[in-house]
């Protein structure tokens, strides 16, 4: 064991030296360039965001942003190698930086530091060591020297939690952080709110006023950025479908995703949002096509174009949420009279509908599966395909992309040849039927009048819940308390809402 210890940093060095050659290497042969360390627009940023893995790209993206649009001196450093740490090469790149910040995918709440920031700490302090050494050898010969001015802020932030998505918005808090106007949090999570400003129900909001009565400082741990940029490239085109598990939205995205690569050789990235619970539950597909390459790894927040093959979506999802002006919405509906599905919205859908001029569009998928499927048991999966005709149909691609029917429909045929020829001509014949009629047989909906409503008639009376409603009314002055077991739940909120309701409170 002494000896290995002994030789520790030739075999740092000797791992670093074969690493170096093989990723030179593996450049040759693809054309791809990968280093233990890289930076991005560092030659002048003063403040940087270090990090590992997919949020390296969609970092770079903010950084270009937050120069352009807010002239923020912003740089990026991806950590590709994490052992043996590259102490060696993160110096040279953070010395003298105003601030940087390192995002981790992990939390350790009882560690000094999270893993990355604790790394890069000791580095750095070695760096300051060799800077205090005067005279003879430096401590660390492979490390840069520092002098107390060089020296940057550290910033820790944790994200990904419960695989919680990270948008842009919360890099962009990342470096407002350090801003001097900024909150200088020395850790912080990102992409998560403890506490919400506006609870969902009175519930919701008597268990959030307990935390942080007991818990103050809850909702300071998290930071949310000014504003979540939209980063899609020029020319791209982005879907959300909101389907359904076992109704085939993925299969359905994974041949649009196919068919728009095969047409026009843009970038495509795609992916579904589901859990293991999936089968039967609201599932989410997202998808966007570009002419260069796609530099957001996060759920699309802004989309052109949004497919439900989910008639019931506006019970549990707001579809429309994200959806560009002049942007197209698909919706199955059994009904073929425009004004029965238009009348069907909520009323705010039918606001932000009219308000940003959304084209609205429907088919009843279900019905062409039914009518078209060989196998009664591959109908739930082939009305999705119906809605893959229904995009082409619906999205201003075609246009964009100068492309016809014909071209499009021998594109759709080679791709489900390629993907179900192997089950017999039948099969692909039924899948392309289904997708032709999507294409034929979709309906806008242009009459898009709003009801005429009072404002008088639009308000609500202050509804309770039932086991609500039983309690005894209090006058609000004092919290009322009801004692279960060990706990005791607060109805300060209870005495508040009785108090201004004008719904009678039954004893």
């Amino acid at each position: 064991m002494q000896s290995v210890v002994a030789q520790r940093p030739y075999f740092f060095d000797h791992i670093a030296e074969l690493t170096d050659q093989a990723m030179q290497q593996y450049y040759e042969l693809t054309g791809r360039v990968y280093h233990r360390v890289s930076g991005y627009t560092m030659d002048d940023a003063e403040y940087v965001i270090v990090g590992q893995g997919s949020m390296i790209v969609q970092a770079e993206a903010v950084a270009d942003y937050l120069r352009d649009r807010r002239k923020l001196k912003v740089g990026v450093v991806n950590l590709t190698m994490y052992r043996p740490f590259p102490g060696d090469l993160l110096g040279p790149l953070l010395k003298g930086k105003k601030g940087v910040a390192v995002l981790e995918r992990t939390d350790q709440p009882l560690a000094e530091d999270l893993p990355i920031v604790r790394e890069i700490r000791a580095v750095l302090c070695k760096c300051i060591e060799n800077g205090s050494i005067s005279r003879g050898e430096k401590p660390y010969p492979d490390y840069d020297s520092y002098r107390p001015a060089d020296m940057p802020r550290l910033y820790s932030a944790c994200y990904g939690l419960g695989s919680r998505d990270l948008q842009p918005e919360a890099l962009v808090a990342a470096i407002e952080n350090m801003l001097p106007d900024g909150k200088h949090k020395p850790f912080y999570y990102l992409s998560v709110d403890f506490v919400h400003d506006k609870a969902a129900n009175p519930t919701q909001q008597i268990h959030q006023e307990n935390l942080l009565e007991g818990y103050p400082h809850l909702k300071d741990l998290a930071l949310r950025g000014s504003e979540n940029p939209d980063l899609r490239p020029e020319g791209s085109t982005t879907v959300r479908i909101h389907s359904v598990g076992g109704w085939g939205a993925i299969t359905t995205g994974k041949n649009l995703a196919m068919t728009l690569y095969e047409l026009l050789d843009f970038d495509i990235k795609a992916n579904p949002k589901y859990g293991s619970e999936k089968k039967g539950q609201p599932t989410t597909y997202y998808l966007s096509a570009a002419p260069e390459p796609i530099r957001i790894n996060c759920e699309y927040h802004y989309v052109d174009v949004v497919m439900s093959p989910d008639p019931n979506v506006f019970s549990h999802s707001n579809p429309l949420a994200g959806l560009t002006p002049e942007g197209a919405f698909i919706i199955q509906s059994e009904s073929s009279n425009p004004a029965e599905v238009w009348a069907g919205f909520p009323d705010y859908a039918r606001k932000f509908i009219v308000a940003n001029n959304i084209h609205v569009f429907f088919l009843d998928g279900f019905k062409i599966a039914r009518e078209e499927a060989s196998n009664p048991e591959l109908q739930f999966r082939m009305q999705g395909n119906a809605f893959q005709g229904a995009f082409f149909a619906a999205s201003p691609l075609m246009q964009r992309a100068k492309l016809d029917e014909e071209g499009l429909f021998n594109a759709i045929d080679a791709q489900l040849r390629h993907k179900f020829g192997a089950k017999g001509e039948r099969i692909v014949q039924d899948n392309l039927r289904v997708v032709r009629r999507g294409f034929d047989e979709i309906h806008e909906i242009t009459d898009k009048t709003l009801p005429e409503t009072s404002a008088q008639a639009q308000l609500k009376p202050t509804g309770l819940p039932i086991m609500l409603k039983q309690l005894p009314e209090a006058d609000g002055d004092y919290p009322m308390y009801i004692d279960s077991g060990s706990r005791r739940v607060a109805f300060t909120l209870l005495a508040r809402v009785m108090k201004t309701s004008q719904t009678p409170i039954s004893r």
